[in-house]
């Protein structure tokens, strides 16, 4: 399962590329499927940190997900390989300038193993949702928009 996602962002792509690459400082906006988001490595983010993430997959269900970082180009690409809770994958966002502001495309490829791919129709829809929905996020804060706006 494969979503490619783009969104046009106001902001440049270093300020992208800095909120991206800092997630883990971040603080959860309401209704993210990201419960939980801990660095578990030390040092500054690159090539090789690592990450714990506690996801809502389901309603009624929640994962725990580890990933690490494979790709790191500054202002460019970061991409994180991920696995847990019977999937594994791959997330990557580039970024590109384009006018005053960036292109941001986020490609997550996802693979899912045992039980849960019985409910893949249903994964995929709740995945579209919450792919869509993280962009959104990301845009309205990086261009600083009150949280009821876009």
């Amino acid at each position: 399962m494969e979503f490619e996602l783009t969104v046009k962002i106001d902001a440049p792509p270093e300020k992208v590329f800095r909120f991206l690459r800092d997630k883990h400082l971040h603080q959860r906006s309401p209704g993210s499927a990201v419960l939980v988001l801990d660095k578990t490595s030390p040092g500054p983010v690159g090539v090789g940190t690592r990450y714990r993430e506690v996801v809502r997959m389901l309603p009624w269900f929640d994962g725990q997900i580890l990933s690490e970082i494979a790709e790191f180009e500054e202002d460019a690409r970061i991409t994180e390989l991920f696995s847990g809770s019977n999937m594994n994958g791959e997330l990557t966002y580039r970024f590109s300038p384009v006018g005053s502001g960036t292109r941001l495309i986020q490609r997550q490829r996802f693979e899912f193993h045992g039980w849960i791919r019985l409910m893949l129709p249903l994964i995929w829809l709740a995945l579209a949702f919450q792919l869509r929905r993280r962009l959104r996020s990301i845009k309205r804060i990086l261009e600083q928009e009150p949280p009821g706006a876009g």
